[in-house]
């Protein structure tokens, strides 16, 4: 991939005569693997490495983003160049660690130098940042809201109108549009409807406090003999330590204090968290006890986002917090990166380029000859076997601290309470369990994970089923709304009154968290309940407020998807809820079992970690599943055991590599002809017995947003003979194709 950023190439379209001066090269922030060559002109100053300039680009000249990837070329003879437009940066955003991470990226996840440059630098970083922001405000209650409403008005009304319901109204115009996937158009034609009312105020930009308490506690035998090892690590250069500690063993203790060692020496230090509902969290906790932490995440407005980064570029941020774009932050004096949950898979960026933040820490780490910590109470098959092959240091936190014990876990097999003739998402059992929590004044967090109200709306008359007309999937049912949703497109429909197929009755069939929510009302009218789920939950005021209504004791029962099993700590949680352990289960995915039993152990750890004892209710249909039955055990050694053997038959990751080439067009017909012309490819270029390749075949989900996908499955036990290979021919594979072809290199999901 170096070649990519080095190796002379073609100019741009020729202008009419030749132009004298200094040449450079440049990479495009656009889906091209080649780079350009552009005049530089001397008022710009001497050109930098990595600085971000606009250019005249294509026949139309549009004005595109793109980055000095080579500060002097010669120009080719009798070739007119273009002159760059404007320079963004004065000076360039990247040091030679995070240059280099760009160029391993590049190549390594197989993205074009220009759009992964971009991703790692956040567009308000350079502009002018207005001091002002956009926001908006709900004019009208639903009852008045017009019938015919486009799906993404409809969107930007249901965030307005959740917001309100969260006490978070107003809305900046940047949280409502990233949440809604809305333009500045859509919500111009709200206002011009008197549907929203907008205004703008001034951008509140906190500065960052030096106040820092001290410990609250004293470290146990056990945190001091990590904190002892990291100790000696900070003061080694590059290493990777996998940290595995039960839930509640103190880890956060362990992280706090690394830090708190690196600040001291004078650096500076990443935090990454896998949800930005888990960063307000750790953030509020971080702000207590150290000095200048400084947040970067996609909730932040473009000048709250450029503060932030000129905070932590220049030195005065100690500490950076974040999800995975935050492992970009230009920290020059770093000194230790941290990765929080990391077997999270939402550290696994779903647009190009398609990094893993978990491995990116790793390579960023080594670049900057610094430790990086990887923290988990299940710690990813990857990571452990990593560590089993020495690549790691592991060390363990096997007790929860001040000897609190581990919440005991109960299985509930949903088949026999339905046959008792009772068919309710809460069961009987864990109905009692509630019950007994709330009379004893203690608080309950009950997860299920599955938006929406009921999974399908269907007709049993002639079994028509309510579909998106863009995916080939069911549209759930959103009773708060009363509209049905795709969860894959995110497109919205009206509910019929009757079957359109025969006119019968519809029924909603299935379960969602509104749904649950629904029951406990029913069953617990008089518990104060607050709901945490992707439709709920659209800025981090809106986690920030429920998380301080739980911890001051001001909601009961915490209902939420999987967002809830994640790092939360509340002392007066005695009773953790999961409404059904198997839609993990069914996903079809290798993965399906490790994500499942991580999902159950993580999920209960929120249970008693305080002086109150923890009870976890588990309902399943399928509790003579390993995965289940380990998890009730808190057994991870266990389920590793069980699981790694079967990875390794079946010849998958950790044991392997894999990339997976996604085909898809709207025409069926073009994404068998793309998918049959790139497996082609591939074979000629794979070296013999060094892979294996499988497909061409229809993905899981073969229409999603009215595109057609195929895929084909690379596995190797040989990644950089792969990577060799397939490098020169990068561009030709994903380009010279009549479908879009998607590389995902190291695949969280298949579906």
């Amino acid at each position: 991939m170096e070649g990519l950023f080095r190796e002379p190439v073609e100019s741009p379209p020729a202008e009419t005569q030749a132009s004298p001066g200094r040449v450079v090269g440049v990479a495009v922030n656009s889906n091209l693997w080649r780079t350009f060559d552009y005049l530089w002109p001397d008022e710009l100053g001497e050109p930098q490495v990595g600085q971000r300039v606009r250019v005249p680009f294509g026949r139309g000249n549009r004005k595109t983003l793109a980055f000095v990837v080579e500060t002097v070329r010669a120009a080719p003879p009798g070739v007119a160049l273009k002159a760059i437009d404007e320079l963004v940066d004065q000076q360039t955003p990247f040091d030679e660690p995070l240059w280099k991470l760009g160029q391993w990226i590049s190549r390594y996840y197989m993205t074009p130098p220009g759009m992964t440059l971009a991703a790692m630098v956040p567009s308000a970083v350079g502009r002018h940042a207005t001091r002002t922001e956009t926001v908006a405000y709900l004019s009208t209650e639903p009852a008045a809201w017009p019938d015919r409403l486009g799906g993404r008005q409809r969107r930007v009304l249901d965030e307005l109108l959740e917001a309100r319901k969260q006490g978070v109204e107003p809305l900046t115009l940047e949280q409502l549009q990233h949440h809604s996937g809305a333009s500045r158009d859509t919500v111009r034609r709200l206002a011009a409807r008197g549907l929203i009312r907008t205004d703008t105020r001034p951008v509140r930009l906190e500065s960052l406090s030096d106040h820092a308490e001290g410990d609250p506690f004293d470290l146990n035998d056990e945190q001091k003999t990590v904190l002892s090892d990291l100790s000696q690590k900070l003061r080694g250069g590059f290493s990777v330590t996998l940290l595995h500690g039960v839930t509640g063993s103190g880890k956060t203790e362990i992280y706090v204090r690394a830090i708190r060692e690196v600040i001291v020496a004078g650096r500076q230090a990443i935090l990454l968290v896998p949800e930005i509902a888990l960063a307000t969290q750790t953030l509020q906790r971080l702000l207590k006890r150290l000095p200048r932490v400084a947040v970067l995440h996609s909730g932040l407005t473009d000048a709250q986002r450029a503060f932030h980064y000129e905070q932590i570029r220049d030195g005065h941020a100690a500490v950076v917090v974040g999800p995975r774009s935050a492992v970009f932050a230009p920290a020059r004096r770093l000194g230790l990166i941290v990765v929080d949950e990391e077997h999270e898979p939402t550290y696994k960026q779903d647009t190009a380029p398609r990094y893993h933040g978990r491995d990116v820490a790793i390579l960023r780490a080594s670049l900057s000859d610094v430790p990086v910590v990887l923290g988990s109470a299940t710690p990813s098959l990857e990571s452990l076997h990593n560590a089993r092959a020495g690549r790691y240091a592991l060390l363990r936190l096997p007790h929860r601290v001040r000897g609190l014990p581990m919440p005991a876990l109960e299985i509930v097999n949903l088949r026999q309470e339905i046959e008792r003739g009772r068919i309710e998402l809460i069961g009987a059992t864990l109905t009692r369990r509630m019950a007994a929590a709330l009379d004893a004044g203690e608080q309950i967090i009950l997860l299920m994970n599955r938006r929406g109200y009921a999974s399908y709306v269907f007709c049993p008359s002639c079994h028509w089923l309510m579909s998106c007309e863009s995916c080939t999937r069911a549209m759930v049912y959103h009773q708060a709304t009363q509209v049905a949703m795709c969860h894959y497109c995110q497109a919205t429909a009206a509910l019929p009154d009757r079957c359109p197929a025969c006119r019968g009755k519809i029924v909603y069939f299935g379960y969602g968290i509104q749904r649950i929510e629904d029951e406990l009302a029913r069953k617990f009218p008089a518990a104060r309940v607050a709901r945490m789920d992707s439709d709920t939950m659209t800025s981090p005021a809106q986690f920030e407020k429920v998380f301080n209504a739980f911890g001051a004791g001001e909601v009961d029962i915490l209902l939420g998807t999987q967002m809830v099993a994640k790092g939360l700590d509340f002392p007066r949680v005695s009773l953790v809820g999961v409404a059904s352990a198997d839609t993990s289960l069914a996903i079809p995915d290798f993965r399906a079992s490790e994500r499942t039993f991580q999902l159950i152990v993580q999920v209960a750890g929120r249970a008693g970690r305080a002086e109150l004892p923890g009870k976890v209710v588990v309902q399943t249909l399928h509790e003579e599943e390993p995965a289940i039955q380990f998890a009730l055990r808190h057994d991870y050694d266990g389920f590793a055991a069980h699981e790694l053997p079967l990875r390794e038959q079946a010849n998958m990751p950790p044991f392997s590599r894999m990339v997976r080439f996604l085909v898809r067009h709207r025409d069926l017909e073009k994404v068998e002809q793309g998918a049959e012309l790139l497996a082609e490819r591939l074979r000629k270029l794979l070296p013999p017995g060094q892979a294996l390749l499988v497909g061409p075949q229809p993905a899981a989900v073969l229409r999603i947003r009215d595109q057609a996908r195929f895929q084909i499955l690379i596995v190797t036990q040989r990644p950089g003979v792969v990577q060799q290979a397939l490098g020169e021919a990068m561009g030709e594979l994903l380009t010279d194709n009549p479908a879009e072809v998607i590389a995902d290199v190291d695949p969280v999901a298949l579906m």
